[in-house]
């Protein structure tokens, strides 16, 4: 599209929890039928991939749909729109028929945190000393990926200019690397290990190879990403994360800690990445890297709603109840329109997150007199 700004996209995992990843993409799905921005490639892991697979896999649809050429962009936002709402339509009527106990207990809970619930408290219980099943697995995402992906793989591996780049991260058990699965190999099975939490679900194989929950090695993965927008000459990657960067003190209680583990772990690999970004950043800022040698630099921005996800627990992520998906929904909608408008004047530009606090510090000694 002429005049659009190119950029490519990087979706955290989180569960339910990604549901405010919906919201935020709808929103910049109007950008794209608007001309004002192209996707060049999108990188998700867990809840993040299926984000991610249902945007690619509705643009496409929206594609190859018949119409006027200028008004293509319009039919592929609008093919991904009706894409992800049927996702999370089809996750939430998929919990509530399955029992999921989470979904009733949030139900009926004022601030969505049902961390303190009889369901919690039961599942605590329940999970010591009990290895995974795969009942979970099979039945619940099963269901939603054939109502939802019926053509996956086949469809992604179909070029179509304009339909960004589909990038899915999975974890591989047993040689501890990350694993991606590009466009045509973007599978069910695929989908299906990108989101495998290895206390609930056992690990997916696929062609001989194990896999964990994506976003152990990266979530969201921000290196191939980096290299999609240098092979593209772009130069700005938007995150959209789910997990608190920040949380005031220290958590207590069993629980506190729990939490705040869970999201520490699951945000590792994007400090290192985004510390690995900034330092090849500042290498160019200072000319110390040669402008024939291959490397880009990368303008770096988030969309996030950390305070409103810090209250939230971490059972709130396994109750994909559709009243608080539509409410993670509007703080998507509302996050974006508050951040978009800077963001979207420093494209091309600069930065717009100011990643100092993310990056490594150093503590030096100082000598005793």
């Amino acid at each position: 599209m002429a005049g659009a700004k190119r950029i490519g996209v990087a979706l955290q995992g989180g569960g339910a929890h990604g549901a405010f990843t919906w919201g935020v993409l709808e929103c910049l799905l109007d950008e794209i039928a608007r001309g004002s921005i192209e996707l060049v490639g999108v990188s998700g892991a867990s809840a993040g991939a299926l984000n991610g697979a249902a945007l690619a896999y509705g643009m496409r649809e929206g594609a190859v749909r018949p119409g006027p050429a200028t008004a293509r962009a319009k039919r592929m936002a609008e093919g991904a729109r009706t894409k992800l709402e049927q996702l999370w339509e089809n996750v939430a009527r998929a919990a509530f028929w399955g029992g999921n106990p989470f979904v009733a207990a949030i139900g009926v809970s004022p601030d969505w945190n049902i961390d303190d619930s009889p369901a919690a408290h039961w599942a605590d219980m329940a999970a010591a000393g009990v290895g995974p099943s795969d009942l979970g697995i099979s039945n619940y995402l099963n269901s939603v990926l054939r109502e939802v992906f019926p053509e996956l793989p086949a469809i992604l591996a179909l070029p179509e200019k304009g339909v960004p780049m589909l990038m899915v991260a999975a974890t591989d058990v047993e040689e501890c690397r990350r694993q991606l699965f590009v466009d045509g190999a973007v599978s069910p099975d695929a989908l299906k290990a990108s989101a495998c939490l290895p206390t609930a679900f056992q690990a997916v194989t696929i062609a001989g190879s194990t896999y964990w929950d994506g976003g152990y090695m990266g979530n969201p993965p921000l290196t191939p990403l980096v290299d999609c927008l240098r092979q593209a000459q772009c130069d700005d990657l938007v995150m959209i994360t789910l997990n608190p960067l920040h949380r005031e003190g220290v958590p207590r209680t069993a629980r506190q800690i729990m939490d705040r583990l869970n999201e520490i772990t699951f945000s590792a690999s994007l400090v290192h990445e985004v510390n690995a970004i900034e330092t090849i950043n500042r290498l160019i800022d200072a000319d110390q890297i040669r402008p024939d040698a291959g490397y880009r630099r990368i303008n770096l921005h988030r969309i996030h709603c950390d305070e409103e996800m810090a209250k939230l627990g971490i059972y709130s992520k396994d109750a994909p109840s559709w009243d608080f998906l539509k409410h993670l929904r509007e703080l998507g909608h509302e996050a974006f329109k508050r951040m978009w408008p800077g963001i979207g004047e420093s494209l091309g530009k600069a930065s717009t997150w100011d990643t100092k606090a993310l990056c490594d510090r150093v503590l030096a000694r100082t000598a005793i007199r």
